[in-house]
């Protein structure tokens, strides 16, 4: 079984930037502080790590749980409404929700879902592209602070003990490279921000794209 995994933005869902600034937005609404988005300069990118790490450092010491429940909501609620705006559609990354349709169909294949993303914004943006996420393998910052807790998550519910030959991480962020490294994992970057030797744009070069996963 070849054990395939998948993030959600900037991989599958073209969402990066409507989302890091809703994030933004609304932390710096609920906090009352200056957020910064140079998401490389924290140790946990995720958005309960990086939420986290900024009540730690900016806001005084004390129970900070109203806090996160109050911007985690606030910033569901800008999502929702961005995308209700678009009748519940966002941009893919060309070719993905058939790429994704086409493992699934595999026999040899086990499919996940890893993202540095709450659960209910993932979900959002996984039917944006036309995937429905009922009944996925989706581990999120819902589930766990760091991103190598949420891989491990997302394996463990993909492969429900099946034995695994091989596994493959598709990201778009240094973090999901630095991470596949630490669990073993080959990597697959998507788009230009990550420097590595397995590299696509998109996912319309199908054929190179399953003979790189050797599933030609």
């Amino acid at each position: 079984m070849h054990l395939i995994v998948f993030d959600i933005d900037g991989t599958l869902a073209d969402s990066n930037a409507f989302d890091g600034q809703l994030y933004v937005k609304a932390l710096e609404s609920v906090l009352g502080v200056r957020i910064d988005s140079n998401w490389t300069s924290y140790e946990n990118v995720t958005d309960s790590g990086i939420l986290d790490e900024i009540l730690a450092k900016e806001i005084p010491p004390g129970d900070h749980s109203h806090l996160r429940s109050q911007a985690q909501s606030v910033f569901v609620g800008l999502v929702a409404d961005y995308m209700h705006d678009r009748g519940g559609r966002i941009p893919e990354i060309p070719g993905a929700r058939a790429f994704v349709e086409r493992l699934a169909a595999h026999p040899d294949v086990a499919l996940a879902f890893a993202t540095g993303g709450w659960q209910q914004t993932a979900m959002m943006k996984l039917r944006g592209i036309g995937l429905e996420p009922e009944g996925l393998c989706l581990a999120s910052a819902s589930d766990a602070i760091s991103r190598l807790e949420i891989m491990k998550l997302a394996e463990a519910r993909a492969l429900a003990g099946d034995n695994i030959e091989r596994r493959t991480y598709f990201g778009d962020g240094l973090w999901d490279q630095r991470v596949s490294a630490e669990l073993g994992y080959d990597f697959i970057g998507i788009g230009d921000r990550v420097n590595c030797s397995i590299r696509f744009p998109n996912f319309l070069s199908t054929n190179a794209i399953l003979s790189e996963l050797s599933l030609e």
